[in-house]
């Protein structure tokens, strides 16, 4: 099934492409459409029921055009072979058999009935088995259903039910009463009150032996059908519910499990005496294995996992023995899972259950030994073991073939430690926990364990400690769970601590845990400690490896590149070093973009872990390679810099020639898409550089990347990089960085209409800027300032400011800064009804723009120009203006001044009499006004589009439209566009009164 690209059997899906490249619902919905329809032409018109429900809006076929070519991009990006063809009967999406999961089980049911009544009845159930295999749940049931899908999936469905019950006759035809257990299990949770599959569940599970599951099994039903029926068991339950008491299977076909000792007694003839020479009678057989160590009883969290292991130990459909790896960082319970699933699994292992340490982390144990120790678990006598590890090896092939057995493979070192110990064929199964992931086990199914999520956390320290030691909802236990990480064995040492030190409270072990210094101290008890398990791992490591590890100890406060690194050692060292750590999972991998380029992060108590060892002259270094990366960051950021066409406003933290040389210097496009892939990597870089004392680093990488925040609008990139970037410029007393850091949180409160915020940031840049001498700060600050005040209603003193700036930017040559000053100035004119004044200052920011060949300064410029238009009532001028602005903003990638250009270009299309146009350019500019965060412009936009539906007469939209503009000004705290918003209601209700 490798072949497989779409899977609609379940949720929608695209297999074997990393994360969710197609997140937008009408894309997503019109995928499964053609996927439910394969290689046909699906028309227009259904497409747009499918999408709409009966509702398409007017503008629905072009809309479908702009989804399709959306899911063409998409589909080509990920390197899905799907071409989507048009004509005039629909679009066709071609798909081979092999490559959709419903089309290949609709082959595969095919086949499997010509082969069933051809005779060939076990090849009819491997290839059904595949068949239902492929079955992840109800067909798309991660999207709305509607109308237009329901006979497709109502005959897939009704095809699964009928490959159910074959596959089901078939099962037991041949005595796979596992399988059989499997499908009866399902169909009972569709049909829960049917006592005959009930009884032919406790009959199946019998036969496989699997008494204590059966028994549970007539339990459940006894219950289900006293709650839901109000019935007890007819005579057929309840004589299999006998049957489940007495462990006697009931009359099947031998599924290969011995029979009852007692029913061969009771079957036997008379013994005939023995002879002289018979062998001498065993009275007492070897019992089977039962090494299982004891189960926690505070055992928590883990049930998807356990689920799944469950299934795959025993067997749904075995083609061979199955080989189970739990791997995962120090800590996160492997071996704990194990064991739970070895008890929970018992019975389906009558032969019996091994459990073997290997002791990998320490002293690992050589594979010829545990062959020994596992054939002697089998009750072979010594003397019959072959000194041969080859021929010992053979030996456990062949016990285990004919019998079921599960093996508990504890701390692996590698596959090579434990591949001579694999069974060969057979209904026996193997465990394996490792730290290491064993990618090289061939024919392993891995189960990665991960930290725990919130809940499962919750649940471990409440099962520990004791319900009455702890308030789930109090901050203390948050507090303690977080500085935990939620790590498993962190939360069980410090909930042990709380059960057994009744004087300890929450409240001081959250204060003991405060300290990192220290933390990894406080998390131990007894023989349990973080640090000795993460010791363990880290012993593993080769000097190279260890030396990376202690790097990113000091440096990946968050997720980090691989790139990041490469300034301390080649590519082809740290990929080495990488894949080492991650196999050992000591570093995981967060995230993989669709790039392909992935993200790492280590454990937070890891991190710790590894800002402890070492020695002190190793410590030292790992700080030094901490500058290095950072300062390759940040030499790498002027360089990208100094690729952007735009010209920034703001104040650079470095001007002049960069301080390392560029060997290969970036082109704007991958300046930006640099930019773009790095972009997570900034901030907890910034953080790294201030916790290990590089403050000059840590403000000037907040500073230096200023350009691309403010062209991309990463607003909590911004906020989370300056506010450390200012802690760090006052702590390394750099004044200028601090006056820097300071006007740039400013003008992010601009932004965010967070009026209190931006004028204490901005009169703090204001003081120390002039203090220092510094006249382009000055007057980029004093923008800001006229900005606040102008929208604040003050408009005479931000024109002063404006005035002051333009000022300053004269005064030290700086056009750019110049032509948005004047272009500012020339909108405050323009607000005061000074159309002639603003016309002069908005024709000369033009002018130099244009001499500066600067387009995205031109594209600014061109948009208060188009609102001076707007307001002198010649609309198809501004419309000119506007569309050309907008096409460089969107070429640049700049949401933000695009979001502010389509609010005014709807307004100008609305006056031209375009009413579908402006709808649709008002509804993108306020969907990206509130994905940025921006009220100004989604207020703007809302209230233009609710005066659209009062002129067109759509009430009700206009008075929901001009609601939520009304909100968004109020939180924006525009008192003027409130008063303005509740007039424009006001005029809508009295609109609906009349009509």
């Amino acid at each position: 099934m490798d072949s497989l690209r779409y899977g609609i059997l379940g949720p929608l899906r695209l297999v074997h492409v990393q994360g969710q490249p197609l997140k937008a619902a009408k894309p997503r919905q019109l995928l499964a459409t053609l996927l439910l329809h394969p290689n046909r032409f699906v028309s227009t018109d259904l497409i747009a029921d499918a999408l709409w429900e009966n509702s398409p809006p007017r503008s629905a076929t072009a809309n479908i055009r702009t989804y399709v070519r959306v899911l063409r991009g998409v589909l080509q990006d990920a390197g899905l072979p799907a071409p989507i063809d048009t004509s005039a009967a629909g679009y066709s999406i071609e798909v081979g058999v092999d490559q959709l999961d419903a089309s290949l089980f609709e082959s595969l049911l095919a086949e499997g009935g010509h082969l069933r009544d051809a005779g060939e009845g076990r090849q009819a159930m491997q290839v059904l088995s595949r068949a239902y295999s492929l079955w992840r749940g109800r067909p798309l049931e991660d999207l709305p259903m509607p109308a237009a899908w329901e006979g497709s999936i109502s005959r897939l469905e009704a095809q699964h039910r009928g490959l159910v019950d074959t596959l089901l006759d078939l099962r037991l035809q041949y005595g796979d009463a596992s399988g059989a257990a499997v499908l009866l299990s399902a169909r009972l949770t569709e049909d829960p009150y049917d006592e005959q599959l009930w009884r032919r569940l406790i009959d199946a599970l019998l036969a496989a032996g699997r008494v204590g599951e059966a028994r549970a099994a007539y339990a459940r039903a006894v219950q289900t059908l006293a709650d839901e029926l109000d019935v007890k068991p007819g005579p057929e339950l309840e004589a299999a519910g006998a049957r489940a008491e007495n462990g006697r299977s009931a009359n099947w076909p031998n599924p290969g499990i011995p029979t009852d000792p007692a029913d061969r007694q009771d079957r036997a003839e008379p013994a005939a005496s023995p002879g002289p020479m018979a062998a001498p009678e065993l009275i007492d057989p070897p019992r089977p294995p039962s090494q299982l160590p004891l189960d926690l009883p505070d055992f928590s969290g883990r049930e998807e996992q356990l689920e799944r292991l469950r299934d795959l130990v025993c067997g749904r459909d075995p083609v061979r023995p199955p080989v189970a790896v739990i791997s995962g960082a120090p800590g996160t319970g492997k071996t704990s899972l194990a064991v739970r699933l070895g008890h929970l699994v018992r019975e389906y292992f009558p032969d019996g259950q091994i459990y073997l340490d290997m002791h990998g982390a320490t002293h690992p144990r050589d594979p010829a030994a545990a062959l020994t120790d596992l054939l002697l678990s089998l009750n072979l006598p010594d003397t019959a073991i072959p000194t041969d590890p080859e021929r010992r090896s053979a030996m456990l092939r062949s016990e285990l073939a004919s019998r079921r057995v599960l093996i508990i493979l504890d701390d692996v070192a590698g596959a090579s430690q434990v591949t001579p110990l694999m069974p060969g064929t057979g209904a026996s199964a193997v465990v394996v926990t490792s730290r290491n992931r064993l990618m090289d086990l061939a024919g392993a199914d891995s189960t990665p364990l991960d930290t725990f999520d919130d809940h499962e956390a919750t649940g471990l320290l409440s099962s520990v400690a004791g319900p009455d030691r702890i308030d789930p909802t109090s901050p203390e236990i948050e507090e303690i769970l977080s500085a935990c990480a939620n790590l498993p064995l962190a939360i069980r040492i410090v909930g042990s601590r709380l059960a057994q030190r009744p004087d300890l409270s929450p409240r001081e072990l959250a204060r003991r845990l405060r300290d990192e210094a220290s933390r990894l101290d406080e998390l131990s008890i007894g023989e349990l400690a973080v640090r000795s398990s993460a010791d363990l791992s880290y012993d593993a490591l080769s000097p190279e490896e260890a030396r990376l590890y202690r790097l990113i100890g000091h440096f990946a406060v968050g997720v980090f590149s691989a790139r990041a690194l490469e300034a301390v050692a080649s590519p082809a060292a740290v990929r080495r070093a990488l894949d080492r750590l991650i196999e050992v999972n000591l570093v995981r991998i967060s995230s993989v973009d669709h790039r392909g380029t992935a993200r790492y992060r280590v454990h937070d108590l890891l991190r710790l872990h590894a800002l402890g060892v070492g020695t002190e002259e190793q410590k030292a270094q790992a700080v030094r390679d901490v500058e290095t990366v950072v300062e390759a960051i940040l030499n790498k950021i002027r360089r990208a810099n100094n690729a952007l066409s735009f010209e920034y406003f703001g104040v650079l933290e470095h001007t002049g020639p960069l301080t390392a040389p560029d060997p290969a210097p970036f082109t704007e496009t991958d300046a930006i898409a640099w930019f773009d892939s790095e972009r997570s990597t900034f901030v907890p870089a910034i953080r790294a550089a201030a916790q290990n004392g590089l403050h000059e680093h840590a403000w000037r990488i907040a500073a230096a990347w200023g350009p691309y925040l403010d062209l991309r609008a990463g607003f909590d990139d911004w906020n989370g990089s300056h506010q450390q970037g200012l802690l760090s410029a006052i702590a390394c007393g750099n004044r200028r960085g601090e006056a820097i850091m300071h006007r740039n949180l400013g003008q992010l409160a601009l932004y965010q209409d967070d009026w209190e915020v931006a004028r204490r940031h901005l009169d703090a840049a204001a003081r120390t800027f002039a203090e220092i001498g510094d006249r382009l700060g000055e007057g980029i600050t004093a923008v800001g300032l006229g900005t606040w005040l102008r929208e604040r209603g003050e408009r005479d003193k931000g024109l002063e400011q404006y005035e002051k700036a333009i000022e300053a930017f004269v005064e030290g040559g700086n056009a750019n800064a110049e032509a948005l000053a004047r272009t500012a100035a020339g909108n405050v004119y323009m607000a005061r009804g000074e159309l002639t004044r603003a016309r002069e200052y908005l024709a000369q920011a033009f002018l130099i723009a244009v001499r500066r060949a600067d387009a995205h300064r031109e594209a600014k410029v061109r948009r208060r120009i188009a609102g001076l238009r707007v307001r002198q009532g010649r609309h198809d001028e501004a419309v000119r203006q506007l569309r050309t602005a907008l096409a460089i903003f969107d070429g640049m990638g700049d949401d933000h001044c695009a979001a502010y250009t389509r609010a005014l270009l709807g307004r100008a299309l609305m006056e031209r009499g375009e009413v579908a146009a402006a709808r649709k350019t008002l509804l993108d500019a306020i969907d990206i006004g509130h994905r940025l965060g921006d009220r100004s412009v989604e207020g703007e936009a809302a209230q233009h589009l609710g005066e659209l539906y009062l002129s067109t007469g759509s009430l009700d939209n206009a008075r929901r439209t001009l609601e939520r503009a009304a909100r968004v000004w109020h939180q924006a705290g525009n008192a003027d566009a409130v008063a303005r918003c509740r007039s424009l209601l006001a005029e809508t209700a009295a609109d609906a009164a009349v009509s």
